[in-house]
């Protein structure tokens, strides 16, 4: 018996040898990780086996995500690989953008419309302009959307790292709010360090949750599930424009990915204006004054003005009533902090999926009065690249 299990432990040490050349002879191509076999066992220890992808921590290069083929499935074990021309890089998707940037909505509108991949590429075949490779399709040439994102905002990541800090960077692309830093010293002074400032400008906002993972993410083109894996795997939140298609929060990627070159267009300027940053500020205020005067105020004069219109108050005990009321009160406000103190699961969910702009006017409104807080402040601190290490 003893004799038996030592070679059955010896055939599976084999098998699964076997197993593991097979993954390294099919991830030999530079469109392995899209064909990784994963017929065998999932409860068997190869289910576990996780290919090394090079990212920007170790590759320091990007060069990976803008290569020269696209591979699409022949079948289900073989692929072919198609010359797709000129290296697809941050440049060239910039240049390529300036062609039908005329045509495309504005970056809000976008956001809210959540515009189809192929609502996108009809609005611009029917302007007699050449489809954006992210637009086409396999055959075509085309590349994935998600892959166009991580190669351009990979890019900025890069760039920005070399930089001496981030913060010098962002402040001259977008001089409102940013010349002075007064505000989010402000918001970290008055919450003894709990809060951070709000960012309600979309690209911004896109950009943030991508550098919180720049260094989870491939610097090869990978399918979009094993990119969600990969952040998941170093346990980092995946942003909404990397989630599932049929997560509510989810927007596309090809949408993000024109948010930023729009942003870069600075055509996400009127989104920073002073006028909206007033006026919806001051929305929010008055929305924040009111739900403290109904929620905590109300609580506590609700048991005064109670006592007194069921007899239970008389001269005789008014101080009672009073101390009562103010305990009240002080429960009510624990509760409003409660409610309203901003969570790092907040991100992407309470003011849209990628911020009070993605959502339109009515219901953006709504979402502000139902968390005026969450206008000015965050939990989650500011992400910025990393400095780039000799």
């Amino acid at each position: 018996m003893v004799v038996q299990r030592v070679s059955n432990n010896n055939m599976n040490q084999s098998n699964n040898g076997n197993n593991n050349n097979s993954v390294r002879v099919s991830m030999s191509s530079p469109s392995r990780y899209l064909n990784v076999n994963t017929s065998y066992d999932d409860d068997s220890v190869d289910s576990n086996f996780d290919p090394e992808i090079p990212t920007i921590e170790t590759s320091r290069s990007v060069d990976g995500l803008a290569g020269m083929s696209s591979t699409f499935g022949a079948s289900d074990n073989k692929s072919e690989s198609i010359n797709t021309g000129p290296k697809y890089d941050a440049a060239t998707i910039r240049a390529e953008f300036k062609t039908y940037q005329s045509i495309l909505p504005h970056p809000d509108e976008l956001l809210q419309g959540k515009h189809s991949f192929r609502y996108l590429r009809n609005k611009i075949e029917r302007s007699a302009i050449d489809v954006p490779r992210f637009l086409q399709y396999k055959h075509e040439g085309g590349i994935k959307p998600h892959q166009a994102l991580c190669c351009l905002l990979l890019s900025e990541y890069h760039k920005a790292g070399e930089v001496e800090t981030y913060c010098e960077g962002a402040d001259k692309r977008n001089a409102v709010g940013r010349t002075m830093r007064i505000y989010p010293t402000l918001v970290r002074l008055l919450s003894f360090g709990y809060c951070y400032a709000q960012l309600n400008n979309p690209a911004e906002f896109i950009r943030d949750q991508f550098y919180r993972i720049a260094t989870a993410v491939p610097t090869e083109q990978v399918p979009a599930h094993l990119l969600r894996r990969k952040i998941k795997d170093r346990g980092l939140p995946v942003p909404n424009y990397f989630l599932d298609p049929e997560d509510p929060q989810q927007f596309p990627p090809h949408i993000a990915l024109l948010v930023i070159l729009q942003d870069g267009e600075k055509e996400s300027r009127k989104l920073d204006s002073i006028l909206n940053r007033l006026a919806f500020s001051l929305f929010a205020l008055v929305a924040l004054l009111l739900r403290i005067v109904l929620e905590v105020i109300g609580g506590a004069g609700a048991i005064w003005g109670g006592a007194e219109v069921f007899g239970l108050r008389t001269q005789y005990n008014r101080e009672l009533w009073r101390w009562l009321s103010i305990g009240v009160g002080a429960l009510c406000f624990a509760r409003f902090i409660t409610l309203n103190a901003p969570q790092a699961e907040d991100e992407g969910d309470i003011l849209g999926p990628a911020g009070p702009w993605s959502l339109r006017l009515p219901v953006r409104l709504r979402a502000v009065c139902d968390h005026p807080f969450h206008y000015f402040v965050r939990a989650l601190p500011p992400s910025s690249p990393q400095k780039k290490k000799d």
